[in-house]
């Protein structure tokens, strides 16, 4: 499903719209989970040391000074805490395979919202939030500030973003490293749908110096199709109709098959950076997802 380009002079009410309207409960419902304790969202590498003192009950017990508890004879931990000016970066995909949806939402419209929460998230713990638009190459940065009205920004430019009917062969992260720099806190925002594999190499080293979350947006059709009978797919990469007849088990029993090995090679590659990323459906609660993450976490 393709959306009609929004006027970039309505842009900035709906954005202020999504933040007041959606965001606001989601971010709602998250807090009352989380008790306001963002550590398994944002905490990153930005860490100052504070103090030594001695260990209790509720210290993480890799913080241990061996040195200090053995000069003293009773365990004594390392206190950290957050960098004061922290970091949040959304490195958001606008390619055009983000336009599809089965139903009325597409990928594009739940990364504006997952995005919409973390940088309301961000604001609320002060932080500087900016954002990075790629889609075979990247397309727009916008430098991290702090305040609402960076977070209304970024909203606005997702919204009047138009993506192109086709992307590059190539996906071309090696500038991330470079923009980015370490200690922060990273969210990459996509459906994974890249012609090489390049990328993966560069989430190595952008995982070893920043904090890197991996938020993985998919539709239930591209990994099982309905029985619907002959259906056509525009594939907005290549800008081919595919046509695919639902109702025949041999045709859906192939369709899951590549799927799960897509999904297969993708797993893969995350297991090996030591990336756990976020799965998300376009029929998904944004809410219930992160609040299932910092769980797991």
């Amino acid at each position: 499903m393709k959306k009609n380009k929004l006027k970039v002079e309505d842009s900035f009410i709906l954005a202020e719209k999504i933040l007041q309207k959606i965001t606001l409960p989601t971010v709602k419902k998250v807090e009352s989970h989380l008790h306001g304790d963002y550590r398994s969202l944002f905490q990153g590498h930005g860490l100052d040391f504070k103090e030594i003192r001695e260990y209790s009950i509720n210290d993480d017990i890799r913080n241990l000074d061996w040195n200090v508890t053995a000069r003293m004879g009773k365990p004594h931990v390392r206190v950290y805490e957050e960098e004061r000016d922290h970091t949040v970066w959304l490195v958001l995909d606008v390619s055009s395979s983000m336009d599809f949806g089965s139903k009325f939402i597409t990928k594009k419209d739940i990364m504006i919202k997952f995005s919409a929460v973390i940088g309301y998230l961000s604001y609320k713990r002060g932080d500087r939030t900016g954002a990075i638009l790629f889609d075979g190459n990247i397309k727009e940065i916008i430098s991290p500030e702090k305040g609402i009205k960076q977070v209304y920004k970024i909203i606005k430019k997702l919204l009047s973003y138009e993506s192109q009917e086709k992307t590059s062969s190539e996906t071309d992260f090696s500038k991330l490293v470079s923009i980015i720099g370490r200690k922060k806190s990273l969210f990459f925002l996509s459906d994974f749908i890249f012609a090489d594999m390049g990328w993966k190499n560069y989430f190595g080293e952008l995982g070893v110096k920043n904090e890197l979350r991996v938020v993985h947006i998919l539709d239930p059709v591209e990994e099982e199709l309905p029985s619907v009978g002959y259906i056509s797919l525009l594939d907005s990469e290549t800008g081919k109709n595919l046509f695919f007849d639902t109702s025949n088990p041999e045709i859906t029993r192939k369709y899951r098959e590549l799927s799960d090995e897509e999904n297969k090679k993708l797993n893969k590659i995350f297991s090996v950076l030591k990336l756990d990323p976020v799965k998300i459906y376009t029929n998904s609660d944004i809410a219930d997802v992160l609040i299932n993450y910092t769980h797991r976490r």
